[in-house]
């Protein structure tokens, strides 16, 4: 009877916590989606057997994984499988933890749970694996009148709010069934307090925020290429540039300061170092010449060539030229009469764009999974953190595709300068799923953390103007050929959380590391006074 319980304790948990990434409107069920979880730790954590709340836990974070990133299934079925399971074995590790910590030290939940929990996702960002997509700050996405104070706390703010609330109603529930209605009120106005004081502090930061900055009007092209399709086929890349500068004349005109396309727009691979040996790079000089005022950003396929003696881990091999190159996906910034910007995507997707420890076993690069017919690892190095235009006038923050999950990468990028971020990505991968959906959805949640104006351009979309906000001002419809045009403001600065970075996160990290030890150390020098006594 306890099996059938303890499992369905841990089904509930998962699909709570599930749920909120593929209904987003259901955001709420993330506070208290750890309620059944925990009342299954409170029933386990003396188990003779010490890794049964592992194996409930497993299940449960599983489930919560399969709910929430299913969907890359459509694009790798072995990546999808091979993600969802180290991800789950992870979580499902840390959950263990948090438990044998606060049994081995004999201390409230609270003090475990936060930190090591805070520290796991803030340490998940920064390693090989990376893979913060079910960070629980993210759960609360679609509510940006609910999260405006994340330009003080970032991410890691949800997710102490999300757990203090949970712990708060698993409290509750445990007098309320031990002592009854009367007893438990006051933990329920504190309970309501939780939830009400957060959320109203943030609609009030929503209401009285301020416009400001000068505009600059920008137009953005969303081709709908099929990535498996089209997209990649190299006789059709040709055409595809030339129908990209087709729509552009259309929507361009002397007034407008910057056109936009979306990741990997050219295939071709762009030499860094001669740039102009390609011509897909000579007919964005020719499109430029045609409006003085223009400036073009848009994601190609670029590569740097390495000599014999550097060669680091994960560098391809041109078997035609004879040579050794580090290839990147890039933005590329196009200003008039001023050399070209790259910028390398460094937040990689792993498995697929990048295999992870790639730098210490030099022949895992060979091995990434293929996409839609591409395959590769990419190289990480990042030689600029942002776009400046050359008169220092206007910064641009780039982010390609995976990034966005990234907060603080986003955040330690931002410019003081004033600009706007533009966020590139091709989301067709994943076809129509809530892949694409709730990808969409951290963009708002980026510009909230930076107070910067954000536009999204996307292959297949969804594109958007995003305001400082989080509000969605314009947006096209996904998978349709559309274009934006509009002014966005030009706002400068840094935002406390970009000044001062995941500090919620750091304090975690090393508090949780700091409580295992101690917890360690307790059960060891415990079990070898036993050892000595018998």
């Amino acid at each position: 009877m306890n099996i059938r319980k303890n499992i369905l304790l841990a089904l509930s948990s998962g699909l709570l916590l599930g749920l909120p990434w593929i209904i987003p409107s259901l955001f709420f069920l993330i506070f208290i989606a750890w309620v059944p979880l925990l009342m299954l730790e409170e029933e386990n954590r003396h188990h003779p057997n010490p890794y049964t709340l592992f194996n409930y836990a497993f299940v449960s974070f599983l489930l919560w994984n399969i709910l929430g990133t299913w969907w890359i299934a459509q694009a790798q079925l072995l990546g999808a499988i091979l993600i969802i399971f180290a991800n789950a074995l992870v979580q499902a590790l840390v959950f263990w933890m948090i438990s044998r910590t606060r049994t081995r030290l004999n201390i409230p939940l609270v003090f475990p749970f936060l930190l090591i929990w805070m520290g796991y996702e803030y340490f998940h960002q920064s390693w090989d694996l990376a893979w913060p997509w079910l960070n629980l700050g993210n759960a609360l996405a679609t509510a940006p009148k609910l999260i405006q104070w994340y330009e003080f706390t970032g991410i890691r703010g949800g997710t102490l709010w999300i757990i203090l609330t949970n712990l708060a109603i698993l409290k509750g529930w445990d007098i309320y069934r031990k002592r009854g209605m009367a007893a438990s009120a006051p933990v329920g106005a504190g309970i309501l307090l939780l939830i009400l004081v957060p959320a109203l502090a943030s609609y009030l930061i929503f209401q009285n925020f301020k416009e400001e900055g000068e505009t600059v009007t920008v137009a953005l092209i969303q081709p709908n290429l099929d990535p498996y399709t089209e997209k990649f086929v190299p006789e059709k890349q040709a055409q595809h540039l030339k129908d990209f500068f087709k729509v552009a004349d259309t929507i361009c005109d002397d007034e407008t300061n910057f056109l936009l396309g979306p990741e990997t727009l050219i295939v071709q691979q762009i030499d860094e170092r001669d740039p102009k040996a390609s011509p897909y790079f000579h007919q964005l000089l020719d499109f430029q010449k045609k409006y003085p005022k223009l400036t073009i950003l848009l994601g190609v396929h670029s590569f740097q060539k390495l000599s014999d003696e550097d060669i680091p881990p994960g560098s391809r091999f041109n078997k035609e030229e004879n040579f050794y190159y580090e290839p990147f996906n890039t933005a590329l910034l196009l200003s008039p009469g001023s050399p070209p910007q790259f910028y390398h995507k460094t937040k990689l997707v792993p498995l697929f764009e990048r295999m992870p420890f790639v730098q210490y076993l030099g022949f895992l690069g060979k091995y990434s999974l293929e996409l839609g017919g591409y395959t590769g690892t990419y190289s990480l190095r990042q030689e600029r953190s942002h776009f400046l235009l050359p008169d220092a006038s206007i910064s641009i923050l780039p982010i390609v595709c995976f990034e966005s999950v990234f907060g603080l990468y986003s955040a330690q990028n931002l410019p003081r300068e004033k600009g706007f971020i533009t966020m590139i990505t091709n989301d067709g991968w994943w076809k129509n799923t809530p892949g694409y959906r709730h990808h969409f959805n951290f963009s708002p949640v980026r510009a909230i953390e930076t107070r910067r104006e954000l536009v999204r351009v996307g292959n297949n979309g969804i594109s958007a103007f995003i305001d400082a906000r989080g509000s969605v001002m314009a947006q096209t419809p996904w998978w349709k050929k559309a274009t934006l045009k509009g002014k966005i403001r030009l706002r400068k600065g840094k935002t406390f959380y970009a000044r001062h970075g995941d500090y919620l996160g750091r304090i975690s990290l090393v508090s949780g590391i700091l409580l295992l030890l101690w917890g360690w150390i307790k059960h060891y020098v415990r079990k070898k006074n036993l050892k000595n006594a018998t």
